[in-house]
């Protein structure tokens, strides 16, 4: 009988995974703006001795690199310490540290990067569906892969075999204009939208189960570099990732 009962409890468990990424009228994420630094055009007989020093350009990326790293080994760190969990005050530690390397994003149009094609793992995420599977130890690692611009892939697999998986489509979002709401302006280079079209689940020699279609939505990738993706999205969610 355990064997029965662990295979309904995974099968509800599972459809709620399913519509997680539905649609809703949540405001868009709001994005942090750069302040502006304003430099003096006067002429000065000092420029002689600024020829032979280092330029501000360089010491500013330099200043900027490393920022971004100590605020990615603070996440990382978080991450790890609350995997599968997500309480007001992890959430708000998560944000934090999201809002402070927001604006030191390397990649100007995420959406459409190159970088965002490949299979990513999830260092956390604010999803209560997702974690139920992570705190129940029905998983140990949630994968999503994003392929030839057009394929979104999230697979969740199952500790004692099989696993739980929705394929759908993918499109980087068009001018977005959110006036007519209220809302600030979101900059569309940084939005991908998603459909979904079919979800399964496979609990092995007990079977598979096919979905329906189940819903579509928006996330915005707010940092996106060569090992690092977070992404705020329609539910008012954050997904953090690492590259594979």
């Amino acid at each position: 009988m355990s064997g029965l009962f662990n295979l309904f409890f995974v099968l509800f468990a599972s459809i709620p995974a399913v519509f997680c990424f539905s649609t809703s009228s949540l405001q868009p994420s709001k994005l942090i703006q750069p302040h502006t630094q304003l430099h003096s055009t006067s002429f000065n007989l000092d420029f002689l001795s600024s020829l032979f020093a280092p330029t501000n350009s360089n010491n500013n990326n330099s200043q900027v690199q490393k920022q971004q790293q100590q605020l990615k080994q603070q996440l990382y760190q978080t991450c790890q310490s609350s995997y599968g969990k997500c309480t007001p005050t992890i959430r708000s530690k998560i944000e934090q540290l999201v809002s402070q390397l927001q604006p030191l994003n390397p990649t100007p149009s995420p959406s459409t990067s190159t970088l965002l094609q490949r299979k990513w793992i999830v260092l956390w995420t604010s999803e209560k569906e997702i974690n139920f599977f992570l705190e129940k130890g029905i998983s140990t690692q949630i994968e999503q892969t994003l392929s030839d611009g057009a394929v979104l892939e999230n697979w969740i697999p199952f500790v004692r075999g099989g696993g739980f998986g929705v394929t759908g489509s993918i499109n980087p979002a068009a001018v977005i204009d959110n006036n007519d709401d209220g809302g600030n302006d979101t900059n569309s280079s940084l939005r991908t939208e998603f459909k979904f079209q079919s979800a399964k689940l496979d609990l092995g020699k007990w079977g598979t189960y096919n979905f329906p279609p189940v819903g579509e939505g928006w996330f915005d990738t707010v940092y996106l570099d060569e090992e690092l993706r977070i992404d705020l999205n329609s539910r008012n969610d954050i997904l953090i990732c690492r590259g594979e």
